[in-house]
């Protein structure tokens, strides 16, 4: 089904009217070098028929055999870690180490940090932060999963990912994929979102066929998710960064 309902995604994106699509990676289910360029290539030719422009991180999957660099000549489009202006919005893209196996959770690379904490330190503007793993830490309680393998789910670096994000001049909103399933969680005054998967079947059973509609307008940021799990949120798009006071130390204390 995924090609199809990709498929119908893009014909839905070219009859409406938005400023860009954006791909938070996670493509294929990876089986071999072989397959998954011949998975990725079907992928990035229906990409390909956009009527807009469109922005790609890649996740775990589109990594597992082959490289970034295979990514993005396949695409023909940039996969690492950039900002930009979509619309009237700032977007960093974060594309840090996304290599993931059974055995292995997820670490951050040399540098992958220090690039983060570059670009969110360029611009006070408030800012749209896209990565393909969730930057927040949520819990996977109930996760199929990751409640069991919650060292899968996001970084072993993530209380310094966080601080990153707490310390950077600009407000942010954090947008990612790779946890199948739609949520929302605040740290530090910062709202973290998580998409569903377009293909994702364990809830219930048939695909969710999910994917989320990004609008901000003012002071607001708005979220609606379509598909067979469909979410609506509105978020404060905030001009200056939010302070939170330090937290209280212990009530024994």
């Amino acid at each position: 089904m995924a090609l199809p309902l990709l498929e119908r995604f893009v014909a839905e994106t070219n009859a409406g009217s938005f400023d860009a699509v954006i791909d938070l990676g996670d493509r294929i289910s990876d089986e071999d070098p072989e397959r998954d360029r011949l998975l990725q290539s079907d992928v990035a030719m229906c990409f390909g028929r956009l009527a807009v422009a469109h922005h790609h991180l890649s996740g775990n999957h589109d990594v597992a055999c082959l490289t970034l660099a295979d990514n993005e000549a396949i695409f023909d489009l940039p996969s690492d870690s950039r900002s930009l202006i979509i619309g009237d919005i700032r977007c960093v893209f974060w594309q840090p180490d996304v290599r993931l196996t059974r055995a292995r959770g997820l670490h951050l690379a040399d540098g992958d940090l220090a690039r983060l904490e570059a670009l969110l330190a360029e611009d006070e503007r408030p800012t749209l932060l896209l990565s393909h793993v969730p930057l927040s830490g949520h819990a996977q309680t109930g996760n199929y999963y990751f409640e069991a393998n919650p060292g899968h789910a996001t970084y072993a670096e993530v209380a310094e990912i966080r601080k990153a994000i707490a310390d950077a001049p600009c407000p942010i909103v954090a947008l990612a994929g790779h946890v199948h399933w739609n949520t929302l969680t605040t740290v530090d005054g910062t709202p973290h979102v998580t998409l569903q998967s377009l293909t994702e079947t364990f809830i219930s059973g048939q695909p969710a066929e999910s994917f989320g509609v990004l609008e901000v307008e003012a002071d607001q940021l708005r979220w609606v998710v379509q598909g067979r799990e469909p979410l609506s949120l509105t978020l404060p798009w905030r001009r200056a960064k939010p302070r939170w006071r330090p937290p209280l130390p212990t009530f024994a204390a």
